[in-house]
């Protein structure tokens, strides 16, 4: 992949980095896909989207996403991260994330088909998700991502129920006045959730979670829940409700 990206780099021009991120122009958030010029250019080849990060590196910020099969300018490359701008989004994306040039069109084609191009979105999106009961809620596109990677971390081989369930305990010890009260601060409390301390949540966070972890996050903050009051869980058999490969308690 990176040698792909030095090609497409050296198409746009010899200079450094920084020079080439001011002769490039960005990506629209939707362009003309009749007159549209893939050479500089590189789509998300994930299941959901990709981050984009203020830096470099893992630790930075988010600044954005993109979405599965949507288009960035790419405009430098360093330490298997690529620099991206669209719109009024600009940063790196993970070179694994990314394919280019043709690579890029035909994937884009293949998720999209006719429709316009469309580019990186703002982080504070707010997702629309069917309720089980027939209404409709309104939840953070940060707090869906989260839900949906701690589901993928913790049950991301178990069905439906078991995933399910995974949220269901998260929102149970939301409601309960034996801790604390939001989504970000129960996962990442301290001597709970292994992954959020291991770096296994970081981690699918960057890439983004599984389309079954993200159906079944989007179920359980529309009131799906398959294990009742529970507050607790663990992998293995015991006494509790058993779920596939994981017992709540």
């Amino acid at each position: 992949m990176r040698r792909k990206f030095m090609k497409l780099l050296t198409c746009v021009g010899t200079v450094g980095a920084m020079t080439v991120a001011m002769a490039v122009p960005a990506l629209a958030d939707t362009t003309d896909k009749a007159t549209f010029d893939w050479s500089d250019k590189a789509a998300a080849n994930v299941t959901t989207y990709a981050n984009i990060r203020k830096g470099s590196d893992i630790s930075t910020e988010r600044v954005g996403k993109l979405p599965a099969g949507a288009v960035v300018t790419v405009v430098g490359e360093e330490n298997g991260w690529v620099q991206v701008s669209s719109g009024e989004i600009e940063g790196y994306i993970r070179e694994d994330l990314l394919v280019s040039g043709e690579e890029a069109q035909q994937l884009f084609e293949s998720v999209h088909g006719d429709g316009e191009i469309t580019g990186a979105q703002p982080l504070d999106a707010v997702v629309e998700t069917a309720a089980v009961s027939n209404q409709t809620t309104s939840v953070s596109q940060a707090d869906l991502d989260l839900m949906a990677a701690i589901i993928e971390c913790e049950a991301g081989g178990e069905s439906y129920e078991g995933k399910v369930g995974v949220g269901a305990v998260i929102m149970n010890r939301i409601r309960s006045s034996k801790f604390p009260n939001t989504l970000s601060e129960v996962i990442y409390q301290k001597g709970q959730f292994t992954p959020a301390a291991s770096g296994k949540l970081a981690s699918v966070l960057s890439r983004g979670a599984s389309q079954a972890c993200y159906d079944a996050a989007r179920d359980v903050f529309a009131g799906a829940n398959t294990i009742g009051d529970r507050l607790f869980f663990h992998a293995g058999g015991g006494r509790g409700l058993t779920i596939g490969n994981q017992t709540f308690y």
